[in-house]
């Protein structure tokens, strides 16, 4: 499974620290997806899923792009479960 990801309302960063933070908040939510999608991939098979990720509201969402509705289904399912 190949996973793209896109960040939107990522906040403009003043300082350094202002960068490491957000980068920092960015690469957790990605890597929560990553976990959360592995649980799936056996159900979704081999594709490649669109991600995106909104910073203001720290919500992932599955674009539907080439999936089927039942693949689209299974991955918005896998996101919103919580990890253990």
């Amino acid at each position: 499974m190949k996973i793209n990801f896109t960040t939107i309302n990522k906040k403009d960063c003043t300082t350094d620290l202002q960068k490491k933070l957000w980068n920092g908040a960015e690469e957790f939510a990605k890597t929560n997806v990553m976990k959360k999608l592995e649980s799936a991939a056996k159900y979704l098979g081999d594709l490649q899923i669109s991600i995106i990720i909104d910073m203001g509201k720290g919500i992932p969402s599955v674009i539907q792009n080439d999936l089927t509705e039942e693949q689209f289904i299974t991955a918005q399912r896998a996101l919103r479960k919580t990890l253990d």
